[in-house]
């Protein structure tokens, strides 16, 4: 660990060719995927090595599995959030459907990838009353949240997606006097 602290990459490979497989086996047993098994193990190892300096860890093999452990949480947590976010577009875009043409589609999936990084009340809030036309007093109770919050959620969302607008002109713009 001394080494690695002091940036020897032999000691790092070395780590790596004792854990990597044990990481791997731990993550592809709850993930059931290989590739996504792969993409936790190196970024495990990725976050070890960036953070080698200022780590101070007394078992190793416990600290690595622990992270492995926290990265599918939040690979799982991921999906999840992904999943709710298909679930809402799929009730725009199929009702909607016959009315929209082609662009139309792509500006919702375009919000829609806006809208991933909003936090989690924001983008519920954000989608449901702007892109399905839902009442704000409606979502905000179902959401448990005052009117007024709700009313700061879309406030807050409408100017992150002002800023992208103008950040995305800004490099069409670059791109086309190129």
């Amino acid at each position: 660990m001394d080494l690695l602290k002091d940036g020897d990459e032999t000691a790092f490979t070395e780590i790596y060719n004792q854990y990597w497989e044990r990481l791997y086996f731990m993550a592809h047993k709850r993930l059931q995927s290989a590739q996504d098994a792969e993409e936790i193990v190196q970024q495990v190892f990725l976050t070890l090595w960036h953070k080698r300096a200022s780590l101070s860890i007394q078992s190793l093999p416990f600290y690595l599995s622990a992270m492995v452990r926290y990265a599918v949480y939040r690979h799982f947590a991921n999906e999840q959030r992904a999943s709710e976010r298909t679930g809402t577009l799929q009730a725009v875009a199929p009702d909607m459907a016959p009315a929209f043409d082609i662009d139309n589609r792509q500006l919702i999936d375009i919000l829609n990838k806006f809208a991933d990084d909003l936090p989690a009340k924001h983008r519920i809030v954000f989608l449901q009353h702007k892109l399905l036309d839902r009442p704000l007093d409606e979502v905000a109770s179902e959401l448990g949240v005052s009117l007024r919050t709700a009313e700061g959620y879309v406030t807050h969302a409408m100017q992150l997606m002002r800023k992208r607008r103008e950040s995305l002109a800004m490099a069409l713009l670059i791109f086309l006097l190129k």
